[in-house]
């Protein structure tokens, strides 16, 4: 079976990938990189592979936004699993240009934003330019030789400098040491059985009046219910239109949740389940 991940090789996400796999024990699986996001998803949707794997949410950045809108929006997909994976950062540079002054630093916007006092502490005049992923800035960065006008340096997890031949100039640069991003697993399979210790996720929106979020939040605290996250996304249709993401303590299909669901989408214009799902440790 094939987990399809935002790749390439070498990124935070290949690591949480390889964890849901190893939770997963009772079937071999081989991994797939994809270029993007939307298509880890499509990939799913359309069976090139079981499941997928891509993170959701970044302690220091917050949401990744690609990844709640399409879960919203444009699948049909539902989560599996999830897992908080330690993230450490990690400026490199070509072995041959170790000793080199780096004129510019590549990245993921996420990485780039999680080290930006470490990037404008000691890196103030580098140019910073944005790549699709952290393995693929190290990928890129492999191929800048000594002859190269230039002096790149990216920003990535270890394993990438290992696979590309890189020289780790400086270890654990991002601006919050207990920096971690949550990843899930997606899956085309039904998650609503009732499971002990989970957490379920849903969207949401409500009519644009006065009081009418606060009617719905009311009715997870007439049932008792802890939320574990909750976030907003412009529904992209209309100034001031929001889509609320909401995470549960609990299984959706376990009495007080499945009733509580029920009032909260008679209570809205749009509902949508996400999954109910375990974590696991890293």
């Amino acid at each position: 079976m094939i987990i399809a991940y935002l790749g390439p090789e070498g990124t935070f996400t290949e690591q949480a990938a390889n964890l849901f796999a190893g939770s997963m024990k009772q079937s071999e699986f081989s991994l797939s990189p994809f270029a993007t996001i939307e298509d880890v998803f499509d990939a799913v949707e359309t069976k090139k592979a079981a499941y997928g794997v891509v993170p959701i949410e970044n302690s220091i950045e917050g949401a990744v936004n690609t990844t709640i809108d399409t879960l919203i929006f444009d699948s049909d997909l539902h989560i599996s699993k999830q897992l908080t994976l330690p993230i450490s950062q990690n400026l490199m540079v070509s072995e041959k240009n170790a000793d080199r002054a780096i004129t510019k630093i590549l990245s993921h916007p996420q990485a780039l934003a999680q080290c930006r006092k470490f990037i404008n502490r000691f890196y103030p005049k580098a140019v910073i330019e944005i790549a699709s992923s952290t393995a693929e800035a190290a990928r890129l960065v492999a191929g800048c030789g000594p002859g190269s006008k230039e002096v790149i340096g990216a920003i990535g997890s270890k394993s990438s400098a290992e696979k590309y031949d890189l020289e780790v100039i400086h270890e654990n640069i991002q601006d919050n040491k207990n920096n971690t991003t949550q990843f899930i697993l997606l899956t085309k399979a039904d998650t609503s059985a009732p499971k002990a210790d989970c957490s379920t996720s849903i969207a949401f929106s409500t009519e644009h009046r006065p009081g009418e979020l606060y009617r719905v939040l009311d009715i997870f605290a007439i049932w008792d219910l802890n939320l574990t996250k909750i976030m907003s996304r412009p529904t992209k249709t209309g100034k001031g239109e929001y889509v609320f993401f909401v995470e549960i303590e609990g299984s959706e299909n376990t009495s007080d949740i499945s009733d509580a669901l029920t009032m909260i989408e008679r209570k809205t214009i749009f509902f949508k389940k996400l999954g109910s799902y375990h974590t696991i440790k890293a």
